[in-house]
């Protein structure tokens, strides 16, 4: 069965603002709008026992100004083409995910609380900075998101521009689903995250930061059993308007974790980073929405850009918007210090600027060029 539920295209401005723990609104990049982008479109329909969800990635509200401070990234429209299951099932154990979107909102746009940022640039030190709560700005705009390297606008908190558009539902208000196929609501009075800041202080010298625990980092907090209703995954069983006879379902929370850091069930392979897949940076062909879009090496269509000519998104195999010595292949190695200009081990947006295009990314259908080095 291939059953339309949704679509919708247009931009609505929003002036809604939900109140986050330690995010102060930078007004330079809430200011501004989504100019210069096409109308948001996103197509919801059910195929094969499954949800599946096209989009473009560009959302149904107003945007900030990016680049901007703290977020040199311009957004531009992607070619999503995210399922899950349409009779998702809970696993006995958690599924923790790294570096990917965890679910998507029914404007298209992804969910994905993660950050690319580490204490010294070390992604192997264990402390992970949070976009959200910290003392680094990652230039956020009033709906709590911002932009990748790729020009993928998404959600690290509360989408306050798409809840301003669902005014008239009740609450909890459905605002998408999780890679799982489970769905996710916006935080009412009666849902709290389980999670709490750690008392004291972090382990300094080599072994950490130092400092008090604020929020600044992902493992500056922890999960207390009863201090909220909500258990590891952000997640609960209950009644919905969507749900009459009950369900699993995420809670998207003002506070940590904001999103799910770990799912119930089990994620959709189409929420993994890169080709094959179609999630955030993904190559999968949006057929039916506008013309086909992101396949390597053809043309791109109506729902977003190929991901032609960005050696990061081709080589970038973790996802975190960088380049590092492990994931360049042997021509850049050869050459990775001329390209990494300020040493900190990675090639960022910036210096892969200076890297030619890769092969089979540019020079129309077919690629041509050579790959990077």
């Amino acid at each position: 069965m291939h059953k339309t539920l949704l679509r919708w295209g247009g931009l609505i401005l929003a002036g809604h603002l939900y109140a986050h723990p330690g995010h102060v609104e930078d007004v330079s990049t809430a200011a501004g709008g989504a100019s210069g982008l096409p109308p948001s479109e996103v197509r919801i329909s059910e195929q094969g026992g499954y949800r599946v969800i096209q989009a473009n990635g560009v959302p149904n509200h107003e945007i900030g100004q990016f680049p901007g401070p703290g977020c040199p990234n311009a957004a531009s429209a992607q070619s999503y083409s995210f399922r899950m299951p349409l009779q998702p099932k809970t696993n006995a154990t958690f599924t923790k995910l790294k570096q990917q979107a965890i679910g998507v909102a029914l404007n298209g746009v992804p969910f994905d609380p993660g950050t690319a940022e580490y204490w010294k640039n070390d992604r192997t030190s264990g402390w992970h900075i949070e976009a959200i709560g910290g003392g680094k700005s990652l230039g956020l705009d009033r709906n709590l998101a911002h932009v990748q390297p790729n020009g993928a606008y998404h959600y690290h908190g509360i989408p306050t521009g798409l809840l301003a558009t669902m005014s008239e539902q009740k609450e909890p208000k459905l605002i998408g689903y999780a890679a799982d196929g489970f769905p996710i609501y916006a935080q009412t009075s009666q849902n709290r995250s389980s999670y709490q800041l750690k008392k004291g202080s972090r382990p300094s010298g080599a072994a950490g930061p130092g400092g008090t625990y604020d929020g600044t980092y992902e493992a500056d907090y922890e999960f207390v059993q009863g201090s909220g209703d909500l258990d590891e995954a952000n997640g609960k069983t209950g009644v919905t308007s969507e749900y009459p006879g009950g369900t699993y379902y995420y809670v998207a929370t003002a506070g940590f974790p904001f999103y799910p850091r770990m799912l119930k069930g089990t994620p959709d392979a189409s929420f993994h980073r890169g080709p094959p897949g179609g999630g955030p940076g993904g190559g999968s062909q949006m057929k039916g929405v506008g013309g086909s879009g992101g396949q390597q090496g053809g043309k791109s269509g109506g729902m977003g850009q190929a991901a032609g000519g960005n050696p990061i998104q081709k080589f970038d195999k973790n996802g975190d918007g960088k380049i590092s010595m492990e994931e360049a292949p042997p021509p850049m190695k050869a050459n990775f210090s001329q390209h990494d200009t300020n040493g900190d081990g990675w090639i960022d947006a910036e210096e892969a600027k200076s890297l030619p295009t890769p092969r089979g990314q540019g020079g129309g259908p077919g690629g041509g060029g050579q790959p990077p080095q």
